[in-house]
């Protein structure tokens, strides 16, 4: 049967651009299985095969600052943002969105999550056994700004204290000049360009002036 094809992350009556979305093709009929490894088949699973993770960069309402954990665990410990693994057959939208309520106990529908890139994530430990097999990731990157009342709920939430040491919103020109990992500051960078795009985005279907549109073109490849 032919492939469906989706774009959780845009509203229907927009057609998205090639830049910044991840479709889902859905071909015939799927039915997620909910199905638990053990801890040796699951370390066997990660020495063969390669993950798909939807991760979050979360926002503050501002749009000043991103939600970041430091995490006590491998394969990354150190200031990392939230997310996980998604499952078969769920978008990225729909696997971050159910990342996002189980860290932080926030219900935020799919079509909110939009996507600042996809990325090769490897790493040389893992905290499965053997933790020095490592593992590798594909994850969807996406960006969530929260309401002011989530902004709330938030300050008020903590990662699964077994994995985190410590969580605070930390500014977007802090993780851009600071030592955090390249792939966050890559990450954030991304999500800079991402709302250069939009502004070059709202200014073309304003019909702005060739000036201004050359303007923010220039802004985002620079």
């Amino acid at each position: 049967s032919r492939a469906r094809i989706r774009f959780p992350c845009f509203p229907p009556d927009r057609t998205p651009l090639t830049m910044f979305r991840t479709a889902q093709f859905i071909t015939g009929k799927f039915a997620t299985k909910k199905v638990f490894l053990e801890d040796k088949t699951y370390g066997l699973a990660l020495d063969a095969l390669t993950k798909a993770c939807s991760d979050i960069l979360v926002v503050s309402p501002k749009g000043d600052k991103v939600l970041l954990g430091k995490r006590k665990v491998h394969p990354q410990p150190d200031w990392w943002l939230i997310g996980g693994r998604s499952r078969p057959g769920q978008s990225p939208q729909l696997a971050a969105s159910a990342n996002v309520n189980r860290e932080l106990k926030i219900n935020a529908a799919p079509s909110r999550f939009e996507v600042v890139g996809n990325y090769n994530l490897v790493w040389q430990f893992r905290q499965q056994e053997p933790k020095s097999n490592g593992t590798a990731d594909i994850s969807t990157v996406h960006a969530l700004t929260l309401t002011e009342e989530e902004f709330k709920v938030s300050q008020q939430s903590m990662f699964e204290k077994a994995e985190y040491e410590e969580v605070k919103w930390t500014p977007i020109t802090t993780v851009l000049e600071g030592d955090f990992s390249p792939a966050l500051k890559q990450f954030v960078h991304d999500l800079c360009s991402l709302r250069k795009f939009r502004s070059l985005e709202k200014a073309t279907n304003e019909s702005q002036s060739d000036k201004d549109i050359a303007a923010l073109a220039r802004d985002l490849i620079k």
